[in-house]
């Protein structure tokens, strides 16, 4: 099922976020609103008339354009900030200035921001999360409409318009902006109101990041303490990192192995959200159909064959089960899913019936992705469903086996969590198969 599906859902049901970097602003200024390491180049190009500290702290090309930083950036940070004092200034006002020099009016292409305001207007209930300092959102993209917070600022009393959580501050309190060693390491450790907040939207709403390195220290440290709290779901991720390049296969299967996010490669912004909108109108119908599911579970009516049939209608059910909030050890659903499993088992038994092997090794798979089945009330049941699967798959065409069928277990055994890739690579081991079939290849 299309990852923009997923997201169309969450959009209509008003649990979207979006977790946007300094790549977001860049895109809307055609490049000219700074990165991080541009930023602290430029605060000590103002101080540094001699160019004695700025050659200690970067490395430059032969062009002359700043490559790197020679220490972590929150520690050159720390350093120009007392350099900054020395001399009577603010590094922060600095920044505020640096900011509003380069994410402005003129800076802004307004074709892309066009586009955007459209999408925020039609759809008003997106959480903004940003560790920008800019105010790209609140002044331009929803000016009408915005809810601005910023940590050690009085909340708006009125309940209104879109947040737009500053996490790491804002221009619009220079004091607030997150920037030193010693400024990050007080966000990571302070349990307000506010951090509390940020965490539990990233925990129970489904997050799109963009505008981010996936190297990013601190977007690796949030994504870590959300791992580490987050409920679990039916759907294969509740974070996405759209990226606008290709990623190596590599890094993507360790962001999904390790934080569960699915990445979203080759797609702009503008493409992104435009992706988001022309499913919108499906994601609404599968959320209205949702109540069926509930039916199901009580035992009120049953899937129809010809709806089962069908390569999507798992993914279906499971994206309206993460909707209304099922868990993933709900006995009742659990139990619903063994009784769909098993049917696709009978589909594979009726006249021209191999597409059905191949859709009960997806099936399995997608299931396998979604949730732990070792120890579950499930184990013994998938795990013979597993098997049987196996049994009627072949990695050469034989008559009566499914190619297509090995083809799935193969080319997705790593989409599986890893408690599941370890529970049926024993199964494999433990049990006897024709050799032709290479059944113990597929997992290798």
């Amino acid at each position: 099922m299309s990852d923009y599906l997923e997201l169309s859902t969450s959009l209509y049901t008003k649990t979207l976020t979006l977790f946007v970097g300094t790549g977001f602003s860049k895109y809307m200024t055609d490049g000219q609103a700074p990165s991080w390491l541009e930023l602290l180049v430029e605060c000590t190009k103002r101080i540094d008339k001699k160019d004695i500290l700025i050659n200690q702290l970067f490395n430059f090309d032969s062009s002359g354009k700043a490559k790197e930083a020679i220490y972590e950036l929150t520690i050159c940070a720390q350093i120009l900030e007392i350099e900054y004092k020395k001399n009577k200034k603010s590094i922060k006002e600095a920044i505020a200035e640096i900011i509003k020099e380069t994410v402005n009016e003129s800076t802004i292409n307004p074709d892309k921001l066009l586009l955007v305001q459209n999408f925020f207007e039609q759809y008003p209930d997106i959480n903004i999360i940003t560790t920008n300092y800019d105010t790209l959102f609140s002044d331009y993209i929803i000016s009408k409409n915005s809810r601005v917070i910023i940590e050690g600022s009085t909340m708006p009393r009125i309940n209104i318009g879109q947040n737009i959580y500053h996490i790491h501050g804002s221009i619009l309190k220079p004091e607030s902006i997150v920037l030193t060693l010693n400024d990050y390491y007080n966000f990571q450790n302070n349990n307000n109101y506010f951090s509390r907040k940020f965490y539990t939207l990233l925990q129970e709403t489904t997050v799109a990041i963009l505008g981010y390195s996936l190297g990013d220290f601190n977007l690796n440290t949030i994504l870590n303490e959300v791992k580490n709290t987050r409920k679990q779901s039916f759907r294969k991720s509740d974070i996405y990192y759209i990226n606008k390049s290709s990623i190596p296969e590599i890094i993507s299967k360790f962001y999904n192995l390790t934080y569960g996010i699915k990445t979203i490669e080759e797609q702009q912004i503008n493409e992104f959200f435009d992706e988001i909108n022309k499913a919108y109108d499906k994601g609404k119908e599968l959320i209205d159909s949702a109540n069926d599911l509930v039916d199901v579970i009580n035992g009120k009516c049953h899937f129809v064959d010809d709806f089962l049939k069908l390569r999507i209608a798992l993914p279906t059910i499971l994206m309206q089960a993460s909707s209304l909030g099922i868990e993933t050890n709900n006995k009742d659903f659990l139990n619903v899913l063994l009784d769909i499993l098993n049917k696709k088992k009978e589909f594979t038994h009726e006249h021209n019936a191999f597409p059905q092997y191949e859709c009960l090794a997806d099936w399995l798979i997608e299931i396998a992705s979604s949730i732990e089945i070792k120890d579950s009330i499930i184990e013994l049941q998938f795990c013979d469903l597993v098997k049987y699967s196996f049994k009627y798959s072949s990695k050469v065409k034989y008559k009566g086996y499914s190619w297509y069928a090995w083809k799935q277990w193969n080319s997705k055994w790593h989409q599986m969590k890893i408690e599941n890739q370890i529970m049926l690579e024993d199964l494999i081991k433990s049990n006897k198969w024709d050799k032709d079939l290479q059944i113990e290849s597929i997992y290798k």
